[in-house]
């Protein structure tokens, strides 16, 4: 199940919020919440069910383990628990790449949102391995936090010791803060079908194109597409969890705004960054050791986090990409970037990142090697042809548009809104949200159904 499905806005999350508002006592609404989070998760693939069930057993069982010892048998039984989540993780996701060099290849379905849910389960052993917090003692409460379909199929990543106050209660949500989370939802689902499912057909028409202006329109407009469906979710998935007393962090913060790539970085999916310094770069020693080292641990978190997003070259590339990016930007750059005139740091910033989105997007290194030199003249066809220019007049207003609300441009048109306006912008807000819900829907109705691009990880 999708939060984009008419199934779910209709059916599912209403059910639900009115069963768990309605539900007496703290610990039937919890075992409620998990039926109806494992009913979401398996829906479509029951046998996922399982590696669920089982991942909150271990989890559950091993971090009880790690309150009763101290020492290297403590160390273990932490390192034992994350191995248990790193096989299965390799199994599901990188058992056919690591078999591409040979001629076996085995059929396996990846199980929807392996890679977010596997590290909520790491963050928790991690948590109780550092002493962030206890071990839980409830199963229910773990449950939950494992298996909430607020995040479980895309995130955001949230950490244990940050969601762990929330689980022993029930937190009941004023008018006002349903209507903000009910906004928040709004918000994500516009950005994912108006936006991004809009730009996923310009993409898609434009991907074989060789010309050189159709290689950046390409680029471009999957630059575009990945913020809107990814933070569209990722808003979408904050406002669900609003309903139900859970209050997690942004996971976006305008990231093409940035003038660096460690700035982009620090607005781009916040959540995984936050993981891999919290659970990687820090336990290694982060900043804070020779330049040789801290060499070595960049490189590391951002190996990992290539090899966290796919299994194949051009993800390894991405994050070796990124990591070298951002020595250069601390060894040879320094402040000679920030002594450049905005303009052009945003665009030095904005250039790199979309190179970085060819890896991204492209089936295969080779793939994206050409794409960039097409992009550079090198091997197109021509400057331009019909059906880029096409592309380009039909779409002109689209890009505008999604450049324009990639930026703080509308929060700030809002804000202006209520403060200026008071009670009578507080209805024009209303009117305006509840206008935007009904385009929503007849965007869903009207369009062909386009899955969220992370799905795929």
């Amino acid at each position: 199940m999708v939060f984009n499905s008419l199934i779910f806005i209709f059916m599912f999350l209403p059910l639900v919020f009115l069963g768990y508002t309605l539900l007496p006592k703290r610990t039937i609404k919890t075992v409620f919440l998990i039926v109806c989070s494992l009913m979401f998760y398996s829906w479509g693939n029951p046998n996922s069910l399982i590696l669920m069930l089982i991942t909150i057993l271990w989890n559950y069982f091993t971090g009880l383990e790690l309150e009763l010892y101290e020492g290297d048998k403590r160390k273990f039984i932490f390192w034992l628990g994350v191995a248990f989540h790193i096989l299965v993780l390799v199994i599901y996701k990188y058992t056919n790449f690591i078999l591409g060099f040979t001629t076996i290849h085995i059929k396996l379905t990846l199980p929807v949102g392996l890679s977010f849910f596997t590290f909520s389960a790491i963050s928790y052993l991690a948590d109780v391995y550092m002493g962030k917090c206890k071990a839980q003692k409830s199963p229910l409460s773990l449950a939950l936090y494992i298996s909430f379909f607020g995040k479980v199929s895309m995130g955001p990543i949230v950490q244990y010791h940050n969601m762990e106050a929330s689980l022993s209660k029930y937190k009941k949500i004023s008018v006002l803060q349903f209507g903000e989370a009910f906004q928040k939802i709004i918000k994500g689902m516009a950005k994912k079908v108006i936006m991004a499912d809009q730009l996923a057909i310009m993409y898609s028409s434009l991907s074989n194109n060789t010309t050189c202006l159709g290689a950046w329109l390409c680029a471009i407009a999957y630059m575009l597409q990945i913020y809107f469906d990814f933070s569209g979710y990722s808003d979408m998935a904050i406002g669900i969890s609003r309903l139900f007393g859970f209050d997690f962090n942004e996971n976006f913060e305008h990231p093409y705004i940035a003038d660096s790539v460690q700035n982009f970085w620090r607005r781009w999916h916040i959540s995984l960054s936050r993981w891999f310094r919290d659970y990687v770069y820090i336990p290694l020693g982060g900043n804070r050791v020779s330049d040789k080292t801290y060499v070595r641990n960049i490189l590391i978190v951002w190996l990992l986090t290539g090899v966290w997003h796919g299994a194949s070259m051009n993800f390894i590339i991405w994050g070796l990409y990124y990591g070298c990016l951002l020595l250069m930007e601390r060894f040879v750059l320094k402040d000679k970037l920030k002594q450049l005139p905005k303009p052009i740091q945003h665009i030095y910033t904005l250039t790199l990142v979309l190179i970085g989105w060819v890896f991204f997007m492209s089936p295969n290194l080779i793939s994206a090697f050409k794409t960039i030199f097409t992009m550079l003249g090198f091997g197109a066809t021509g400057v331009s042809d019909m059906y880029a220019l096409f592309a380009l007049r039909q779409n002109f207003i689209l890009m505008l548009i999604a450049i324009l609300f990639s930026m703080p441009i509308f929060d700030r048109i809002d804000n202006a809104i209520l403060r200026v306006m008071k009670q009578r912008g507080v209805l024009i807000s209303i009117c305006f949200w509840f206008v935007l819900f009904l385009i929503c829907l007849a965007f869903i109705v009207g369009n062909t159904f386009q899955s969220f691009l992370y799905f795929a990880f």
